[in-house]
Order: structure tokens, then C-alpha cells, then sequence
């Protein structure tokens, strides 16, 4: 195990062997992370983030918790991943993708207010062996089909089959053959 001494790890967190925990990051309580994994710097994992062997969580990303990532997935810098997400085994998100998990905008108030109405939440899924590029925004409750591909920059917003790709605007899919 290699643990930056300038990284911060809750004492319930479990950091699995040989994992790399970079400078700056930050591991809040009930985090598992499996073995060979690397934690990249001014990452942060909030609580009950679960993250598989062989897996790459970039540096500037971010799990807002209740997260479960497989094995061998990459998720690139400065990705936002959305509270109660799944996420499979051997998938790959490029830099900067943001996922969402609040289907609307409410008259619940955020941050520590006590007392607050909480918001509907719906998380998206990403099924194993699915490739995600640059800049994509995956929206509430969308799943993503098993052996997909998505573009750069797309926004999704309905489900994508299983072995689809999509391209451009207003969700284009097609068929992997």
C-alpha cells in the first residue's frame, strides 16, 4: 500500500493491497476500496463509496457516496459521480463526465439546513464494459446498456440499449454490430 502522507482517510475506511492513495485525497467513513487500485490526487470518495480491484479513480473527481464501482474501471479526472450510482466492471469514463441523480428542481433546501424536505433522488446505471467520452452528462435514472459506447460531449437523456453507441445531439443511438 502506498499512502500519501498528505491524503485523508477516515479509520473505518478499508484500503485494500497495493492500492496508491495520491497526495490531497480525500476517504470519508465506510469507503472499501479493493486491491491494485489508484486513488488520484484531491480525489474524494464521501461515505459508503465501494470501489472494485484494478480500479483508477482520477485526480479532481469526485463520489458523493452510496457508490458501488467494479473492477477494473477507469474514471478519469475531474468526473462528478452522483450519489447511489452503479457503476460496472471494466467501463471507462473520460475526463470531465458528470452524472446526475435529482430528476427536478425543488423547494428542498440543500446543503446543512436542519429540518430541510429532502429531494427525490434517482440515480443513473452504467452496466459493465461501457466506454464513456469526454465531456458526456449522464442524466437522472438513465441506464446504460452493457458494451455501449457514448461520444464526446452528449447529454443522455433516455436509456441506451445494450451494445449501442451514441453520437451528437438528441441522443442518436445505434446498434454495435
Amino acid at each position: 500500500m502506498l499512502i500519501s502522507d498528505k491524503a485523508t482517510i477516515h479509520e473505518s475506511a478499508v484500503v485494500g493491497k497495493d492500492t496508491r492513495i495520491e497526495p490531497g485525497a480525500v476517504i470519508y467513513e465506510n469507503c472499501k476500496i479493493g486491491n491494485d487500485c489508484i486513488i488520484g490526487a484531491n480525489a474524494v470518495l464521501r461515505p459508503g463509496t465501494h470501489i472494485g480491484n484494478k480500479t483508477i479513480f482520477g485526480p479532481l473527481s469526485i463520489s458523493q457516496g452510496d457508490v458501488n464501482i467494479g473492477n477494473n474501471t477507469t474514471i478519469s479526472p475531474q468526473s462528478h459521480i452522483t450519489m447511489g450510482m452503479s457503476i460496472g466492471s471494466s467501463v471507462f469514463i473520460a475526463p470531465c463526465v458528470v452524472t446526475v441523480n435529482t430528476p427536478e428542481i425543488t423547494s428542498a433546501e440543500h446543503g446543512t439546513s436542519k429540518n430541510k424536505s429532502v429531494a427525490v433522488t434517482i440515480p443513473p446505471k452504467i452496466e459493465d464494459y461501457v466506454r464513456i467520452g469526454t465531456g458526456v452528462t449522464v442524466m437522472p435514472g438513465i441506464v446504460i446498456g452493457h458494451h455501449s459506447l457514448i461520444a464526446a460531449r452528449c447529454i443522455l437523456t433516455k436509456d441506451v440499449p445494450p451494445h449501442s453507441f451514441v453520437i451528437g445531439g438528441k441522443d442518436q443511438i445505434g446498434r454495435i454490430s
